[in-house]
């Protein structure tokens, strides 16, 4: 039997290489980047004002105070009052237009944020620092040399890298990709994942239950956990258990870039994903772990397509995927990050276990002041699926651990991450 690392090492083994598409901006958002992305010029591109206000030579401002007198930054006369030296005002320099005169000893120019400050300046005043009357404005508190002033390439240089092959597109990403003029990335193409559920007892969605049947709940979970992985789900229906049922849903599945099934994986007598496998000519890769839960998780080739068998235990079929599913299709894509985030907590509680295999508990994190502290969701039965809702992560518990001790530091899986589709490194999930 497998363990956790040596089967996932064989899971990655069976990723193709990455295929790339171009997207529009708008559309890459949560895609994985296949190109570098450089800067062509500097950002910002010429020197601008950080703030509303004015433009000014900073030693024009040295005098000023704020005295005893009331500021009102939306005045129209003078208010001589709040101290400060005068100075002409030769000019407005709203944003996306540049200024035309040159500041002088004892001028200044009203400028918007964002707008190029204009030749001769050393600083901007904020509004809220001055009063304008007219075509004069006071300044009420001296300004230091480069206040409120962005440099030219400030925040990126022309030709520094600004986003790597294989990060995740967040929406920031995105925008600094179009701020340093793309329209289009290069990403990779996001695999199909074919889903198919075993069982006679399952029901669809929406049909009214017979005796003895439930709904098909894993295809539901798998479909967005797929999702959030970054793939295309494609449900491809109930198998009844029989050997023909099962083929012929892998059939249908074999289109897809990767096929999951959920159930008849283990030694029942209506297990027959196994025999399915092997009647289409499955080359088996593993088909137990040592893990809790799911031990029994099959990884089969069928011609050049892996398909996964993940047991029919929510849980399990659930914790089987972020294991081994999730990171071969972010692997697929080709990024750098293809598992989940892992963080540090203290334990509250005293936890105890039968050495032989590694367990993944569903554990809730709280945040303190000494960092995160991490309990149970209580039982760890397979098939309780209000206990993997209102998981935040799965600690990790090694095979041969037999008992953790209250304040015992463990490391967790931070799976609302990717039930999200992103990741929050230190936060969980």
């Amino acid at each position: 039997m497998l363990s956790i690392e040596q089967a996932l090492e064989r899971c990655l083994g069976t990723v193709p290489p990455v295929s790339t598409e171009e997207v529009a901006l708008h559309d890459a958002y949560g895609r994985i980047l296949a190109e570098d992305v450089h800067a062509v010029s500097p950002l910002p591109p010429w020197d601008n004002s950080a703030m509303d206000g004015f433009a000014v030579r900073a030693a024009d401002t040295a005098d000023a105070n704020s005295g005893d007198g009331d500021i009102d930054p939306c005045a129209e006369q003078e208010v001589s009052s709040a101290g400060g030296p005068w100075l002409d005002i030769t000019e407005t320099i709203p944003a996306g237009q540049v200024g035309q005169k040159t500041i002088g000893p004892g001028q200044a120019a009203r400028i918007m944020t964002g707008a190029p400050v204009p030749e001769g300046t050393t600083a901007i005043v904020m509004r809220e620092h001055a009063t304008a009357a007219a075509d004069r404005v006071q300044i009420h508190q001296a300004a230091a040399a480069g206040a409120h002033i962005r440099r030219r390439g400030e925040d990126v240089q022309a030709g520094q890298l600004v986003l790597s092959k294989g990060q995740t597109l967040s929406p920031s990403a995105v925008g600094l990709a179009a701020s340093v003029g793309r329209s289009h990335l290069t990403v990779a193409v996001r695999p199909t994942v074919g889903i198919v559920a075993t069982g006679d007892e399952l029901v669809a969605d929406g049909k009214p239950l017979g005796p003895g049947q439930i709904y098909s709940s894993n295809t539901a979970a798998l479909v967005g956990l797929v999702r959030a992985a970054g793939a295309i789900a494609i449900d491809c229906g109930i198998a009844p258990d029989t050997l023909d049922g099962t083929r012929a849903a892998f059939e249908r599945a074999s289109a897809a870039d990767l096929i999951i099934s959920t159930g008849g994986v283990s030694v029942g007598d209506f297990d027959v994903v196994k025999d399915a496998m092997a009647e289409l000519g499955a080359e088996m890769q593993f088909w137990k772990v040592r893990m809790k839960p799911g031990k029994p998780l099959a990884l089969g080739i069928i011609g050049s397509t892996p398909a996964f068998g993940l047991p029919g235990n929510p849980v399990s079929a659930q914790v089987g995927f972020l294991q081994f599913v999730r990171p071969w299709i972010q692997a697929a894509m080709g990024s750098t990050e293809p598992y989940l985030p892992v963080i540090e907590a203290q334990i509250a509680h005293s936890y105890t276990k039968r050495p032989g295999r590694a367990e993944l508990v569903r554990v809730v994190l709280q945040q303190g002041p000494d960092g995160w502290t991490v309990r149970t969701t209580g039982g760890q039965g397979s098939g309780s699926q209000t206990s993997m809702a209102a998981a935040d992560g799965l600690m990790m518990v090694d095979v041969d651990t037999a008992e953790i001790l209250a304040g015992d530091t463990v490391r967790v899986q931070l799976i609302r991450a990717a039930h999200r589709g992103a990741q929050v490194p230190g936060l969980p999930g």
